[in-house]
């Protein structure tokens, strides 16, 4: 299964010091295959740019980041609108944390991935 990650989730990942792809396909057991786009690695860029924890954060999730698919650039499409467009197109899932995301996946029927405050893994819109 195909899967874009988002920012957010990076971070997440980052945070916690824990792989949530890997824990994810032990949970629906099939292998995922992640990517993300040209516009999120340049907001992680950006985050990493500006230092402090969030900073350091952005920068473990870029570390992460070199083992995914890229995708390339979209011209000046928004990160989310990439990430929604390229879902669709692929029929990937989206793994991401933001709400805002998380809601126009879902009016679109994509599958989203995201972690609950006690770390643990919900998918919406996956047939288990």
């Amino acid at each position: 299964m195909k899967v874009l990650v988002d920012a957010s989730f990076l971070m997440l990942c980052a945070e916690a010091g824990r792989d949530f792809i890997r824990l994810a396909e032990d949970v629906i057991g099939e292998p995922m295959e992640p990517y993300i786009t040209e516009e999120v690695l340049n907001e992680l860029r950006s985050i990493a740019g500006k230092g402090g924890r969030r900073g350091r954060l952005a920068s473990i999730a870029l570390e992460i980041a070199g083992r995914m698919h890229v995708i390339g650039g979209g011209g000046e499409m928004p990160a989310d609108m990439r990430l929604l467009q390229e879902a669709a197109r692929l029929k990937a899932a989206i793994a991401t944390m933001d709400m805002n995301l998380i809601k126009r996946a879902r009016s679109l029927g994509i599958p989203v991935i995201s972690i609950r405050s006690d770390k643990r893994i919900i998918f919406e819109g996956f047939r288990l």
